[in-house]
């Protein structure tokens, strides 16, 4: 988010009670992401991850999982939006269909869905 000067970009940081982590180990990562566009999350119940997990077929540690969304996109009756675009940190390592998560390809996705 720091490449891309605009206003109106949102980051929605969903941290997730998958592979051990508690809401106690969110002191340890917050920190991670600092801007103020970016607020962050924690998804007790799965309300987020359960319906991405089934839509997206998502095994394995979901540590790094970037959605990228246009700005009509939403949560409907009929559950959340499809994403526009998927980068998934572990793509290689358990052998999901998504590109590997590649910073500066996401950051150019993400600019020329803005129309940058």
């Amino acid at each position: 988010m720091d490449k891309i000067d605009a206003p109106n970009l949102a980051a929605h940081v969903v941290w997730v009670p998958r592979n051990g982590a508690k809401e106690q180990h969110l002191d340890r990562v917050t920190h991670l992401v600092t801007d103020e566009r970016a607020p962050q999350y924690w998804d007790a119940t799965g309300a987020v991850i359960g319906p991405y997990t089934r839509m997206l077929e998502l095994t394995g540690p979901c540590a790094g999982v970037f959605l990228l969304f246009g700005p009509e996109a939403t949560w409907g009756d009929q559950g959340p939006p499809r994403p526009d675009h998927i980068e998934d940190a572990h793509a290689k390592q358990y052998d999901r269909p998504y590109p590997q998560f590649d910073s500066e390809r996401l950051a150019a996705k993400v600019l020329d869905a803005m129309g940058s």
